[in-house]
C-alpha cells in the first residue's frame, strides 16, 4: 500500500493532485549517466512522463517525523533562495509492505519537466541565432548564479546537468543541494571547464561571454574588484596551449580591461632594480608615523618600495597619508580598508568600530583620492615574489590573514603554486613564516632574517600607523636582495598629536589608546 503526502510548493500553490503523482510512480525509472538527459548522485531514482519528473531521494533514510522535518527545511530553504521552478513540490512518500508489517518511507520531489542546459547548449551552433541561445542560456546561469552568491552567501552546483530550460524561456536550478560560497574559486574553475569543453568556442564568443559577465558582474555586485578575484583564478587554471589557452587569455583581458580597469600584472613595476628594497604596510591613515618611515628611507638612499595596502583606516589623517604616498616612487597595492573607502562598503569583514572609521573616511576624502584608492592595484608579482595584503592564498587578497592558525596552509599553497617569497600585511605582526628545504616549518623574529634556508617564506614588515604585540613604533622592513635577508625596523616617532586629532574627532577611546600601548 502507498501513501502520498504532498508538504508543498515553492509558491506554496497545489499544482499535483495524488492520481498524477501515482502514475507517474508506475512508470520505469529512467537510466542516470554523464552526458544523458538525467544525472544525478548515487541513490536518485528519476521517474519522468513527458510532462512531469519525480525525483526520489532513497539515500535519505530518515523516519517519518525527521524525514518530514528536513522536507519542510529544504521547501523553506528553497522560498528563500528563489533558483527552482515555482511548481516544484515536495512529497512524502511511505509504502507498507505486507505481509511483514513494514514500511519504506521516501524523500521525493515531483516538478515539471524542464530540458537540461548540457542537452539544449547547441553542440555545434550553425547559425547566429544558435550563438545567441547559446550566449543567452550562459548568461541566465551566471545571474542566477552570482546573484544568488552575492544575496545569500550560497552557491550552486556548477554542473550544466544542474540547470534546465522551460517553455516560457526561464532557466532554473534542478540540484537540492548548495554550498558555501568561495569568492569565485569554483565559478573561475567552471568557466575554465566551459573553454575545455565546448569545442565551438571561438575568440568572437568568448569575447561576448566576457562582455556579458562584465556587465552582471557590476550589476549584481557594483565592485569591480570581483572581476579581478576572477581573472586572477582563471589565470590559475591549467589550459591545454593553442586555441584553448588564447580563449582563456582572452576571457582574462576582457575582465580586466574594460573601464581601463587596472591589470592583474602591474607591469609598470614588473622590475626591482636596486639592491634595497623596503616593504611598508598598514599605514592606517597615521601620517606623523608614515613620514617618520619616509624620511629615513630617504637618508638611506633607498627609493624602491612596496606599499602593502591599509593606507588609511583606523587613524585620523588619510588625505594627508594618500597624498604624501602620490609623491613617492613607491609601488602600492591595496588593502581592505582602502578597499571599502574606495567603493564606500563595509559589508565584508568589518567590525562596528572600523566600519565607524571607515565612512569618517569616505566623508574627508574627495572623489579623486576614493578613486585612486579603488584603483590601486590587489596585488604585484615578479619572478622573485607575490606581495598581497591580506594572506597569499585568499581569493579576494585582502581579508585573509597570516597568523599562528594559518600559516602552514598558505605555505603549503605557496609550494603548491610556485610562490617563494610572499610580502604581506594585515596582520599588524612583524616576523617570518617560513617552510625548509625538509619541509619543517618556523616562525622567525629575530632582527635579521635570511632567506637563503628556506623554500617558502611569508613576510610581514608589521604596521606603520598602528602597531601591536606591545610596540608603539612604526614598524617596516628592508629586503637586501643581494644578501637575501630581511631587516625589520621600528622607529619611534611623537605619536601625541596623533592621538589628540583621533580624540579632537572623536574616535573611538580604543582607537587611540592602541597607540599608547601599542595593544
Amino acid at each position: 500500500m502507498l501513501n502520498i503526502d504532498i508538504i508543498g510548493a515553492v509558491d506554496n500553490q497545489q499544482h499535483y493532485d495524488i492520481e498524477t503523482i501515482q502514475n507517474l510512480l508506475q512508470l520505469g525509472s529512467e537510466t542516470l549517466m554523464i552526458g544523458n538527459e538525467f544525472v544525478g548522485r548515487p541513490g536518485t531514482r528519476i521517474h519522468a512522463s513527458d510532462t512531469d519528473v519525480i525525483k526520489i531521494r532513497t539515500e535519505i533514510n530518515f523516519n517519518s517525523d525527521k524525514s518530514r522535518r528536513w522536507i519542510k527545511q529544504a521547501l523553506a530553504k528553497e522560498q528563500q533562495l528563489g533558483v527552482h521552478h515555482p511548481h516544484k513540490t515536495w512529497l512524502l512518500i511511505t509504502e507498507n509492505h505486507d505481509p511483514s508489517n513494514t514500511e519504506t518511507i521516501s524523500i521525493a520531489s515531483i516538478c515539471p519537466r524542464l530540458k537540461p542546459l548540457h542537452i539544449e547548449l547547441k553542440a555545434t551552433p550553425n547559425s547566429a541565432a544558435d550563438r545567441q541561445q547559446n550566449l543567452k542560456l550562459l548568461t541566465a546561469v551566471f545571474r542566477m548564479y552570482l546573484t544568488l552568491a552575492k544575496n545569500t552567501n550560497h552557491k550552486l552546483d556548477e554542473g550544466l546537468s544542474n540547470f534546465a530550460l522551460s517553455d516560457d524561456g526561464a532557466v532554473y536550478y534542478l540540484d537540492d543541494e548548495y554550498y558555501q560560497w568561495d569568492k569565485f574559486i569554483s565559478f573561475a574553475m567552471m568557466l575554465g571547464v566551459y573553454i575545455r569543453s565546448f569545442e565551438w568556442l571561438d575568440e568572437s564568443f568568448i569575447n561576448e561571454l566576457g562582455y556579458a559577465l562584465v556587465e552582471l558582474l557590476d550589476d549584481i555586485f557594483h565592485d569591480e574588484h570581483c572581476r579581478v578575484i576572477i581573472a586572477r583564478q582563471l589565470h590559475s587554471l591549467f589550459m591545454p596551449q593553442g586555441q584553448k589557452e588564447q580563449l582563456l587569455q582572452a576571457l582574462i583581458q576582457t575582465l580586466t580591461q574594460i573601464k581601463k580597469l587596472p591589470p592583474t600584472r602591474a607591469a609598470q613595476h614588473s622590475q626591482v632594480n636596486g639592491r634595497y628594497f623596503a616593504l611598508l604596510a598598514d599605514i592606517h591613515a597615521n601620517h606623523a608615523a608614515l613620514e617618520c618611515v619616509l624620511n629615513y628611507l630617504d637618508a638611506q638612499g633607498i627609493h624602491e618600495g612596496i606599499v602593502l595596502g591599509d593606507i588609511v583606516g583606523y587613524n585620523a589623517e588619510p588625505r594627508e597619508c594618500i597624498e604624501r604616498l602620490q609623491q613617492t616612487n613607491l609601488q602600492i597595492i591595496k588593502g581592505n580598508h582602502d578597499h571599502a573607502v574606495g567603493i564606500n562598503d563595509t559589508s565584508i569583514g568589518f567590525s562596528n568600530t572600523a566600519k565607524t572609521i571607515v565612512y569618517w573616511t569616505v566623508d574627508q576624502l574627495s572623489l579623486e583620492h576614493r578613486q585612486w584608492l579603488k584603483d590601486l592595484p590587489a596585488f604585484e608579482e615578479t619572478e622573485e615574489w607575490f606581495a598581497v595584503h591580506g594572506a597569499p592564498m585568499d581569493p579576494a587578497f585582502f581579508y585573509g590573514y597570516v597568523y599562528a592558525m594559518t600559516y602552514e596552509d598558505n605555505l603549503s599553497y605557496m609550494q603548491e603554486n610556485n610562490i617563494r617569497v610572499c610580502f604581506h600585511g594585515h596582520s599588524h605582526m612583524a616576523g617570518v613564516f617560513a617552510r625548509d628545504k625538509k619541509g619543517m616549518d618556523h616562525q622567525l623574529t629575530e632582527k635579521t632574517v635570511s632567506l637563503s634556508p628556506y623554500n617558502q617564506l611569508l613576510i610581514c614588515p608589521g604596521s606603520i600607523g598602528q602597531p601591536r604585540e606591545g610596540c608603539t613604533d612604526a614598524q617596516f622592513a628592508i629586503y637586501d636582495r643581494e644578501k637575501q635577508e630581511v631587516t625589520f625596523l621600528a622607529l619611534p616617532y611623537d605619536n601625541a598629536p596623533v592621538v589628540q586629532k583621533m580624540r579632537d574627532e572623536n574616535f573611538p577611546e580604543t582607537l587611540w589608546k592602541r597607540l599608547l600601548t601599542g595593544k
